[in-house]
């Protein structure tokens, strides 16, 4: 099982709260690509940072990056 960093690409407003770039979570996986359970990442920054980046289109790899740590 593989651990990811997601981190915000650039500065976004969620639901009105300013999220500044570099924002981060981490995540466990089994596939090489974190975005494969994106309902993993949106629970992670739901539950470290308290935002909801579902709603807002936030979960892709547009507006987030990753790397394996």
């Amino acid at each position: 099982m593989a651990t990811f960093e997601i981190k915000t690409k650039r500065a976004m407003n969620v639901q009105g709260k300013y999220v500044d770039a570099g924002l981060s979570v981490q995540v466990n996986s089994m596939f090489s690509n974190p975005f494969d359970e994106v309902d993993k990442i949106d629970k992670a920054f739901k539950r470290v940072h308290g935002i909801d980046l579902k709603p807002e289109g936030y979960l892709s790899l547009g507006y987030l990056e990753y790397r394996s740590i």
